[in-house]
Formats: structure tokens, sequence, C-alpha cells
């Protein structure tokens, strides 16, 4: 098992997905998941991997770009989901590894899951402190989308208590509504005076599925959300470069999942996932997710613990 070792902060990795594994600040493991690669596989294979090349939800599997129509590998009814069946979080990343730092590195070849352009994909994760900090980035042969997230499944009270007893704070004014199937109608909407108002500190209470539209400009690191345990008096921060934040409370987690200190049990934990708009291909009002050969594809986010 790869590792990093900082002040009071001990990572874990996994090649499989570039996965964070475990995160203790302390003597707390504050991600929940699977411990192996096997249980990752037999489980929730999202926890703690970088989801791609497409995070989230794409309405019903397909995209325009330059006027021509992609039809990508469905893993969701007739849509797609973090990138298809055989997506990034399932697929062994070559790994580098420095004193305070890892870097992973995958190929998608031109037509992967319905996606065209050849892509490498690195995620360098470096510690600091008490900070962790991950920064993803992408080059295409052609034009192509991309929209990559670390998807870690976060409890602070390292699972004496469950999602809904964490406090959050977003930096957010609005947010992205979703349909019956859990995809972004296209409306932004403002979260005043709604359950999705987490501009002031307060319990998560209930369950959540949704991205919320981060203050700020696109491309620049800032405060995204706090995320905190009242009973041991942890707190961590998230700050991110990019247009969005996901939060999910694992709703689908059913007692049937493995994890490394047992099943995985609903709403054990939250995740949070500092990415584009999901369904961005889909939707023109929403940041382009649109990445062409010569630019760089890029997302910084960072992990501050308290």
């Amino acid at each position: 098992m790869l590792e990093l070792r900082s002040g009071d902060l001990r990572v874990t990795f996994s090649r499989l997905g570039a996965r964070l594994v475990s995160v203790f600040f302390g003597d707390a493991d504050m991600m929940a998941g699977g411990g192996n690669d096997e249980q990752f596989l037999a489980g929730d294979w999202t926890a703690g991997a970088i989801c791609g090349r497409i995070a989230g939800r794409i309405t019903r599997a397909r995209f325009r770009l330059d006027g021509v129509e992609h039809r990508l590998v469905p893993n969701m009814g007739e849509h797609q989901l973090h990138g298809g069946p055989d997506n990034f979080a399932i697929r062994k990343w070559d790994v580098r590894q420095m004193d305070n730092s890892i870097r992973f590195s995958l190929h998608s070849p031109d037509g992967d899951q319905g996606f065209p352009g050849a892509v490498d994909a690195a995620a360098t994760y470096a510690i600091s402190g008490n900070h962790l900090s991950l920064d993803l980035e992408a080059r295409t042969t052609r034009p192509t989308v991309v929209n990559l997230t670390n998807h870690g499944y976060w409890n602070l009270s390292g699972g004496a208590r469950n999602a809904f007893a964490h406090d959050m704070q977003i930096d957010a004014e609005s947010f992205l509504p979703l349909d019956d199937l859990l995809l972004p109608t296209g409306e932004i909407r403002a979260v005043a005076g709604s359950r999705w108002d987490f501009r002031k500190l307060r319990q998560v209470r209930e369950p959540y599925d949704n991205c919320w539209v981060l203050t700020g400009r696109r491309g620049e690191l800032r405060h995204g959300l706090t995320l905190g345990d009242a009973g041991s008096g942890r707190r961590m921060e998230v700050w991110t470069s990019e247009a969005g934040l996901q939060m999910y409370t694992a709703l689908h987690w059913n007692g049937g999942f493995p994890g490394r200190s047992g099943p995985l049990k609903q709403y054990g934990a939250i995740a949070t996932e500092p990415q584009n708009f999901p369904d961005a291909p889909s939707h023109p009002n929403f940041p382009s997710p649109v990445l062409r050969p010569g630019e760089t594809y890029r997302n910084r986010m960072q992990w501050r613990f308290f």
C-alpha cells in the first residue's frame, strides 16, 4: 500500500483508480470505503477514486461536439455514469512516488467508452502539514470532454456517527435541481429558502445528492465546503478551483457493500466531489467541459484538517 505522512496526517493510496484508501488524522480514519482492491470492486467502486472521463451522469449517454454526435457506452440504463462501465475508477494507474507526493498517470485511447481523442490523465497527491492536495490534469489528441474528480467518502467521526450528524457549510448561492432519474434539468436555482441552503454552518440532517454552484471564479483556488464533527471536534475544509461541488450522503449503501471496518451502512459517509457541473456536455448554459489539443485540463483541490 502506498503511503504519505505529515504532521498528524497519514494517507494511504491504491493504484486502482488512483484512489484514496484511508486518511488518518490523529487516531481516526476519516475515509469510508473498502480496504483492498477486491472490496472496492465488489462494493462501491467509486469510493476514494478518480472518476472519469466525465464524473457524474451524461443524459442518454451521448453529446454533440463541433456538430458531431458522439454515442457513449451506457452503464445506468440508457445513460452514462462516471465515465462508463470501464471507467478510470476501476483501472490500475501507473505510479511514481516522491518524498511528499505521489503521481498517478493513465492513458485513455481514442474512442475509449465512446469518447473522442486519446487522453493522458494525471493525478498528483501531495501532503504538507495537515493539508492534502490533489492536482488533476488531462491532455487530448482530439477535441473531447473531460470532468475529473476525486470521489472520496468522508466521515470525520471515524464511523461513530453517520452523515446526518455532521455539520456543513457550502459557499454557494445556487444549486442544480435534478429530475426523477437524478439527471440535471439544466436549471440553476437559488438556495435561499430551501433545504439546499448551507451558506451558514448547520447539520446535514437528511439525504442529498446535488451539485452546488460555488461562488468565485472557476480556475482560482478558493474555499468551497466545511465539514465538521461536533462530537470529536474534527473539521475539514475543501478548497477547489472548479465551478461546482457535488455532495452525496451515500444513499445507495445498504449493508451489502464490503468495507474495511464492516459492511457500508446507508448514510454512513458524505462524498464531496469538486468538479465541473454534472452533465455539462448536455447543457450549453453550464461551464464548458470541452478540452482541445494543445490545452491542459486542470482541477486543483485541497483538504485541510483541523
